[in-house]
C-alpha cells in the first residue's frame, strides 16, 4: 500500500506523540533497573557485563509494551519495599503509570446515582459495580489489606490489595513500609483499624488500609469476628473524616467488600454488617464532613446483596435496578474517546473484530460461576463451576452427562436474553448510521462461536467465524468434508429427554451420530485436529476479499480502514489480535486500530500508538460502545 498518499485529513498522518515516546522510554528504563536490582538481590550478580547482557535479554524477550508492562508489574509485585527505589526510577514508573491511566475509562463519583442516607441528610450513599482503581473524583478508596500492610507479593494474585498497589505504583508500598517501620520488627497491623496513605498514581487522593477478619473457608463468623468487621468500617470513616475535601467541597469514600475475598467472610453477612455499620456511624456522627459513601462491588452477587440491604432502610433505593445497570455515558472520561470518534467519523470502511469479551459484556461470561449455577445446576455435582471449565474437559461420568450439558448449553445460547441496548446493537447502529447498510463497507470477524452477531441482525454474508460456531455439529472423524449438519434439530429432539434436576440426557438415542459413518459427532468449533473448517471457508474467503483491498499496492489508496476490536485478549491472539496489528503496519497510515476491553483486551502497543496508528481504551465494553456512536448520530442529524 502507498501509505500517506492521501492528505485529505491530517488524522491519518499523525506523527509520533511525545507522551507515548516518553512512556515507552521510561518503561524500558525502569524495567532494566528493576531487573538488574532483582539479579543483585538474589545473589546472581556476575559483574556489570553479565548484568547488562541479562537486562538486554529481558527487553529482547518482551518486545511489546504489553509484555514490558507485564514484566514491570511482576518485578514490582515481588520486590520488597526496602531498599527504596531511586527518585529517578520512581519518576520513570510514575510517567509510565500516568500514561497507562490515560487509556483507562474512569468513572467520576459524581456520575453515580446517590441517595440520602437519612431524610434530610447531607450524606448520600451509592452502590456501584466496577474496578475501584478506576473510580475518580474520590477522596479515598478502601484497601482490604493483609496484616503486613505491604501489599500482595504474588504476581497476578486476584486480591484487591494487589490491584490497588499495582495501580498506585511502588511509592505506595514504601509509604506503607514507613508506617509500619515505627513498630517492632515482628509487628502486624491489628484487625479493625485503618491507616492512611496517599493514592499516588490512583485516581483517588488517598487510600485507607484496613485489615479485616480472616476466616477458614466455609466457616461462619463468630460475634467477635463480626465486631472486627464493623470496626473496619468505623475506623475508615473516622480516618476519612479527617481528610481534606475535594475541590468541589465533597468528601467521598469508596468501600470495597472487606474480607469477603481471600479472607472468606461470608458475603451475605458481610454486606449486612457493612451497610449497618456505616449507617450507625453516621447516626453517631451527625456533623461528619464525609458527604458521600460508595459501596463498591465487583460481582453481580455482591451487588444484589448490597442492593437488598440498602433498600431495607433507604426507601429511594427501591428505584435502583436489582442488577448492575450500565452506567450513563457521561462517566467516560478517557482522552482516547475523541480520537476514536475522529477515526470512526473519517474512515471509509470498517472491520469489526470480536473476542469473548464482547459476549461477556452482555452477560454471557464463560468465567461466571453465578451464570453457570443458574443455567447448569445439575453439572455442579461433577465439579464444574463455570463454562470455561468445559474447555478440554474429558471426565464426563457418561456420554449422557456430556450431551445433557451440551444440549442445555446450545439451548441457553439460542435463548439467552439480550439486553437492550447492547454493544452488539450499538455496533449495528454504527454501521447503519455510517454506511447506511452498504455491505461493501464493513465486515465482521469473530472468534466467538455463540452466533450472537447473527442473533443481533448482522448479515451472515458479512461475517467470518474461523473458530467455528455452535450452530453446526460435525463428524469427529471427518469421514468426508461435508460430514456436518445443523445442531438445532438435535437440540429440539433432545430437550424433552433431559432430566430437569440432574440435566443428564435420559435417552441415548438422542446422542448425535454421523449420518455417513455412524461415528461420534461434536460441536464444529476449533478444539483440535478433528476440527472441520469446511463450513467456515466461505466466510474466510469473503473476509480476505474485504481486507485485501487495503493491502494491495495498487488499490485502496484513498480508502481509510478502521479496525474496531472488542474484547480480544491473549487466549488466541494469533487469530485476531496479532493479524489486526499487522494490518495496521502493512497499511502504513491507511489502517487504524481501535482496541476496547478490560486489561490486556484494551491495550495497544505503544509503538503503534506513538505513530498515531492505534488507540486503546481499557474499560467495560458495554460502557464504551454506545458512546462511540454519538458523534456519528449528530452528524447524521
Amino acid at each position: 500500500m502507498q501509505g500517506g498518499t492521501s492528505t485529505r485529513h491530517d488524522l491519518w498522518t499523525t506523527p509520533p506523540t511525545p507522551s507515548s515516546l516518553a512512556a515507552s522510554s521510561n518503561l524500558k528504563k525502569a524495567l532494566v533497573y528493576l531487573y538488574k536490582d532483582h539479579i543483585r538481590s538474589h545473589h546472581h550478580h556476575h559483574g556489570n557485563e553479565d548484568e547488562e547482557e541479562e537486562a538486554s535479554g529481558i527487553l529482547a524477550g518482551c518486545p511489546s509494551s504489553y509484555e514490558q508492562l507485564g514484566a514491570l508489574n511482576h518485578l514490582l509485585v515481588i520486590r520488597p519495599a526496602e531498599p527504596f527505589l531511586p527518585l529517578e526510577i520512581h519518576e520513570s514508573i510514575d510517567t509510565v503509570l500516568a500514561y497507562k491511566r490515560t487509556k483507562v475509562m474512569l468513572t467520576p463519583s459524581s456520575s453515580i446515582p446517590a441517595y440520602p442516607l437519612f431524610d434530610g441528610s447531607r450524606v448520600s450513599v451509592s452502590l456501584w459495580k466496577g474496578d475501584i482503581t478506576h473510580l475518580s473524583e474520590t477522596s479515598a478508596i478502601v484497601n482490604a489489606a493483609n496484616s503486613a500492610l505491604l501489599g500482595c507479593f504474588r504476581p497476578n494474585h486476584p486480591c484487591i490489595d494487589n490491584a490497588i498497589h499495582s495501580a498506585a505504583g511502588p511509592r505506595l508500598r514504601e509509604a506503607c513500609y514507613t508506617l509500619m517501620a515505627v513498630h517492632a520488627e515482628d509487628y502486624e497491623e491489628p484487625i479493625g483499624l485503618a491507616k492512611v496513605t496517599s493514592g499516588y498514581n490512583l485516581p483517588a487522593q488517598y487510600v485507607l488500609h484496613t485489615v479485616g477478619p480472616h476466616l477458614p473457608r466455609g466457616a461462619s463468623p463468630t460475634e467477635s469476628e463480626c465486631e472486627e468487621l464493623r470496626s473496619c468500617y468505623r475506623s475508615c470513616l473516622d480516618a476519612a473524616d479527617a481528610l481534606p475535601a475535594l475541590p468541589d467541597g465533597r468528601k467521598v469514600i469508596a468501600f470495597c467488600c472487606i474480607s469477603t475475598g481471600m479472607f472468606a467472610f461470608p458475603p451475605s453477612e458481610a454486606a449486612s454488617i457493612a451497610v449497618n455499620a456505616v449507617r450507625e456511624w453516621f447516626e453517631a456522627h451527625p456533623n461528619s464532613t464525609v458527604t458521600h459513601v460508595i459501596f463498591n462491588v465487583f460481582t453481580t452477587q455482591d451487588y444484589a446483596l448490597y442492593h437488598a440491604n440498602l433498600t431495607s432502610f433507604i426507601p429511594a433505593f427501591s428505584a435502583v435496578p436489582r442488577s448492575p445497570p450500565p452506567p450513563p455515558l457521561n462517566p467516560l472520561t478517557s482522552s482516547n474517546i475523541s480520537a476514536v470518534q475522529d477515526i470512526l467519523r473519517d474512515c471509509t470502511h470498517l472491520l469489526i473484530t470480536a473476542g469473548a469479551g464482547l459476549s461477556a459484556a452482555i452477560g454471557l461470561d464463560y468465567t461466571s460461576e453465578a451464570l453457570f449455577a443458574k443455567y447448569f445446576p445439575g453439572m455442579l455435582q461433577i465439579g464444574l463451576t463455570c463454562m470455561y471449565d468445559i474447555i478440554g474437559f474429558k471426565s464426563w461420568p457418561s456420554e449422557c452427562h456430556k450431551w445433557g450439558y451440551y444440549f442445555t448449553s446450545l439451548d441457553m445460547n439460542r435463548t439467552f436474553p439480550l439486553p437492550s441496548p447492547s454493544p452488539y446493537t450499538h455496533i449495528r447502529d454504527l454501521i447503519e448510521t455510517k454506511f447506511h447498510g452498504d455491505p461493501e463497507r464493513f465486515f465482521v470477524r469473530t472468534t466467538n462461536t455463540d452466533g450472537m452477531f447473527l442473533r443481533h441482525g448482522f448479515p451472515d454474508d458479512r461475517l467470518s467465524t474461523p473458530q467455528g460456531r455452535y450452530a453446526i455439529l460435525q463428524c469427529l472423524g471427518k469421514c468426508r468434508p461435508d460430514a456436518y449438519t445443523p445442531s438445532e434439530p438435535y437440540v429440539d429432539a433432545a430437550l424433552p429427554c433431559i432430566n430437569k434436576e440432574t440435566q443428564v440426557l435420559m435417552d441415548e438415542s438422542k446422542i448425535p451420530r454421523c449420518q455417513y459413518c455412524g461415528g461420534e459427532m461434536f460441536l464444529c468449533v476449533r478444539g483440535g485436529s478433528w476440527f472441520n473448517e469446511q463450513p467456515w471457508i466461505e466466510g474466510e474467503r469473503r473476509f480476505r476479499q474485504f481486507i485485501d483491498r487495503f493491502l494491495d499496492e495498487e488499490g485502496g489508496r484513498d480508502n481509510k480502514l478502521a479496525i474496531l476490536e472488542f474484547g480480544v485478549g491473549m487466549n488466541t491472539p494469533a487469530v485476531l489480535r496479532y493479524p489486526n496489528e499487522e494490518y495496521v503496519r502493512w497499511g502504513e497510515g491507511n489502517v487504524r486500530l481501535i482496541r476496547v476491553g478490560l486489561r490486556e483486551s484494551g491495550h495497544v502497543d505503544w509503538e503503534l500508538e506513538g505513530r498515531g496508528w492505534a488507540v486503546g481504551i481499557e474499560g467495560e465494553i458495554r460502557d464504551v460502545a454506545g458512546h462511540l456512536l454519538e458523534p456519528l448520530k449528530s452528524n447524521a442529524g
